[in-house]
């Protein structure tokens, strides 16, 4: 077996627990969506387009009547992490799946995998359209081929309860700071911890290339802001009420979009800051699976993701970050909550993470190493 696709199998579950948001409210968009016609040019049966993703993020393909007017049926398959992407290509989709949503981290292992395919952008023209802070991502374009489509984004910046803290926080330290002691939250996710904490307690350049005695301060940093929080939630929405209730008042990550579910809690006087010493952002795609039986409808959907209509569902109604410039101009209450005004600035404060390595022998500590090192952390 490929030495690549042996490690991606070791991927274990990790908290991004994010994409669980209004998760019920997504599943109907897409499902009131769902309906069939004959598409122009190619067999009258109706065409299966399977749709392997996070729910929701199929929501915006539903926004005109493009699926119902090609009779084409998405059949989908949700995921609960982005292991299940990889695990379902590497143990027989290959061939049989198109379309595939991973976090841009993962896609040079895939694409080392041999499961994905090219994109070609000559098919997805709202590529122009996007960004060059999304767009030309070096983590999705691998030896100058394009593998992903960037469509949603965010970051995990430090929330703060504004009513107890006039002034923003400026450091990721300030969380040690005696009044906060017990009132500080955090959300249980290993991969997110690990980066974030590696950012404040090591000298690496990159949070996920770690020696082992980074990793070890790293985790020692971990234990030190745990004994200092009140809690440790397994979704954003545990730790919006908890910031909505005044028991948390300060956090160790966080997501912009927090701000928006504390508000809708009655808590308008949540807010976010991004720490001087920096912190990690997170970037979603659209990508075509390797040999996918229906490539020119895939990437078409790839391109629809990213025109203004879907763009702005994502944005305005499901309060997510987009990545297409012209929707961004359109959007409308979710524009005040995502840094739209200097995303070239926002480069400075938040990084595109590749992937913890996967294999031993470089010198640097492997993701089933950072894992068995959060479990000290979670221990402790």
């Amino acid at each position: 077996m490929n030495k690549y696709k042996s490690g991606l199998r070791r991927i274990r579950n990790f908290g991004l627990s994010r994409r669980n948001f209004n998760k019920g409210a997504l599943g109907a968009a897409a499902v009131a969506g769902l309906a069939t016609a004959g598409i122009p040019g190619m067999a009258h049966a109706a065409t299966d387009i399977t749709f392997l993703g996070w729910e929701g993020y199929d929501a915006g393909l539903f926004v005109d009547s493009y699926l119902a007017d090609n009779d084409i049926n998405l059949n989908t398959t949700y995921i609960g992490n982005n292991d299940e992407i990889v695990s379902k290509l590497v143990s027989g989709g290959v061939g049989t799946i198109d379309i595939v949503t991973p976090y841009m981290g993962y896609i040079p292992m895939m694409v080392a995998a041999d499961i994905l395919q090219p994109i070609d952008e000559s098919k997805v023209p709202n590529l122009d359209k996007i960004h060059p802070f999304f767009k030309d991502d070096p983590n999705i374009i691998v030896d100058g081929v394009r593998y992903g489509v960037p469509f949603t984004w965010g970051t995990a910046p430090m929330m703060y309860n504004t009513q107890v803290i006039s002034s923003a926080p400026e450091s990721w330290s300030d969380l040690f700071k005696p009044e906060y002691a017990g009132k500080v939250g955090m959300m249980d996710d290993p991969l997110g911890n690990i980066m974030l904490g590696a950012v404040n307690a090591t000298d690496a350049e990159v949070a996920t290339s770690l020696t082992k005695k980074q990793l070890d301060e790293t985790i020692k940093y971990l234990i030190s802001v745990k004994k200092v929080a009140r809690l440790m939630t397994p979704s954003w929405g545990d730790l919006a009420d908890a910031m909505a209730r005044g028991d948390v008042v300060i956090t160790f990550s966080g997501w912009e979009t927090l701000k928006k579910f504390c508000a809708d809690k009655g808590a308008g006087h949540i807010d976010y800051v991004y720490p001087k010493e920096g912190t990690f952002a997170w970037l979603d795609t659209f990508s075509i699976a390797k040999d996918a039986p229906n490539a020119d409808i895939d990437h078409k959907l790839c391109d629809m993701i990213v025109d203004i209509p879907a763009q702005k569902m994502i944005g305005d109604e499901f309060i997510q970050g987009i990545t297409n410039s012209d929707a961004i101009a359109q959007l409308g209450i979710s524009k005040d909550f995502y840094p739209y005004d200097d995303l070239a600035g926002l480069a400075s404060k938040a990084t595109f993470f590749a992937f913890p390595p996967l294999e031993e022998g470089s010198g640097k500590t492997t993701f089933n190493e950072w894992l068995e090192a959060y479990e000290t952390f979670k221990a402790a």
